[in-house]
């Protein structure tokens, strides 16, 4: 089950990135992109914590965080644009 504290922080996230952005539709090949650029600063992240022996979990949460928030835009446009 997901915490209300996790999935109000993805909330939180989107709305900061249409506060930035606004509206984004992408085809999925834009999207992939988008979202793997993201994964990357996670991974980027992990690695910085185990070869740097760091213990940086906020950092680890926030990147993940706008992981889900890309994932979350991703479906909006997709309900918008190709599901409707």
């Amino acid at each position: 089950m997901i915490s209300s504290q996790v999935f109000g922080d993805a909330l939180d996230e989107r709305r900061r990135q249409d506060e930035k952005w606004g509206e984004q539709n992408h085809t999925q090949m834009e999207w992939l992109a988008i979202l793997m650029e993201e994964v990357g600063e996670y991974t980027q992240e992990i690695l910085r914590n185990h070869f740097g022996k760091r213990d940086n979990l906020p950092t680890l949460y926030a990147e993940l965080t706008q992981v889900a928030a890309v994932a979350l835009a991703a479906m909006e446009s997709m309900r918008r644009n190709e599901l409707s």
